[in-house]
């Protein structure tokens, strides 16, 4: 998962070019000489993206020069975020970063709106958020704990393969336990032979 660009845009509808106010990136992936190119094709499709989306709204938009897409969000008073990035980036995850950015964006620029052209500013807050979010894993709490519980998930199902490796069988376990009543062990049984559940054993 790779993120090209972050950028904070004024949107002025549809009628006139956006102004760019800020913007971070990260070519690397990209060969010296093709960066020039690359640049100027994120200039373009950033400006258009931000300039075709109407106020109030988000949305995702597949880019056609290069093999990425741009996640945008045009605030109603015309503050734009965009996150260019792969298309396996989480989508949840580009909007929450475009959010936190134009928070800390009219911070940092609360005169924003007096733009008449391109600052093309490169703060230190989007250059932070730049390196911070190409793992959206460590970026994003939820994602973390999804991936927690998912590798939790996979020992368990390892650890109960493990005793099933050695030639026990989870019925000679259950009949050895001290922990079941006989009636919790005739309930699985009964509920194995009808297959109503337990099914996971």
């Amino acid at each position: 998962m790779k993120i090209l660009a972050i950028g904070v845009m004024k949107s002025l509808g549809e009628a006139k070019e956006s102004i760019a106010l800020a913007r971070v990136e990260d070519l690397s992936c990209f060969s010296y000489f093709m960066r020039g190119t690359i640049r100027e094709h994120l200039s373009f499709a950033l400006r258009t993206v931000a300039q075709r989306t109407k106020p109030g709204f988000r949305q995702t938009v597949k880019l056609k020069d290069i093999e990425f897409v741009c996640h945008v969000h045009v605030r109603s008073n015309g503050l734009t975020g965009l996150v260019v990035a792969d298309q396996e980036y989480p989508v949840r995850v580009a909007f929450s970063m475009i959010t936190d950015l134009l928070n800390k964006y009219t911070k940092f620029d609360p005169q924003w709106n007096a733009a008449t052209q391109d600052k093309n500013a490169e703060p230190d807050f989007m250059k932070e958020a730049l390196e911070k979010f190409q793992n959206p894993k460590e970026a994003d709490k939820v994602l973390k704990i999804q991936q927690t519980v998912d590798e939790i998930k996979s020992i368990m199902h390892k650890n109960i393969d493990d005793i099933l490796k050695r030639g026990e069988t989870l019925d000679a376990l259950m009949e050895k336990s001290n922990d079941l009543s006989s009636t919790s062990v005739a309930f699985f049984k009964t509920a194995k032979k009808q297959n109503q559940c337990c099914k996971a054993y």
